[in-house]
């Protein structure tokens, strides 16, 4: 057999070792971050309290609003028609068990205030433009703001909630 027969059949062999090798030893873990897990930096002087750390939302917050605890809740603050069409996928991808989606509108009639709209987006979510979406796991931690009117930021959220639900 000649040498390039010999560095043929071994460059065709390595890649397959690695393959095999990786598949059945290796691990894939992907981590989305925690937010605020040394506590909040800065908060407004009108937000008053005492920030624990780690940073939790209040449970009081998600009853106001009426959200099931789930394993994730995406709380949407205003939604535009072109969010409200990226949501849709949101619904086409995960079952209703998983995750809770959350529309935050200011409405007199339904009792979210402009006041308790704009605390809660300052005070409790932090939320800055342009993001306008906010993913909290099951322990109320903040794990990621999207500016979900863009397909990549709803890509983005897809992708961080599969990680955060382990189906990937």
């Amino acid at each position: 057999m000649s040498k390039k027969s010999v560095y043929l059949f071994l460059a065709l062999l390595l890649p397959a070792i690695v393959f095999v090798f990786l598949k059945y030893f290796g691990k894939n873990e992907f981590a989305i971050p925690v937010y605020y897990k040394n506590g909040v930096d800065s908060v407004s002087v009108n937000c008053g309290g005492d920030y624990a750390k780690p940073y939790a939302v209040p449970d009081s917050v998600f009853k106001a609003i009426g959200a099931a605890k789930k394993q994730a809740r995406v709380v949407v603050f205003e939604p535009t028609a072109a969010s409200r069409i990226e949501l849709k996928r949101l619904t086409d991808i995960f079952k209703p068990e998983e995750f809770t989606r959350i529309e935050i509108v200011i409405q007199q009639a339904t009792g979210i205030s402009e006041t308790r709209y704009r605390r809660w987006t300052s005070c409790i979510f932090f939320i800055k433009k342009p993001y306008n979406a906010v993913l909290v796991d099951d322990q109320n931690r903040i794990r990621g703001y999207y500016a979900i009117d863009t397909r990549e930021e709803m890509d983005r959220l897809i992708l961080e909630m599969q990680i955060l639900l382990k189906k990937y």
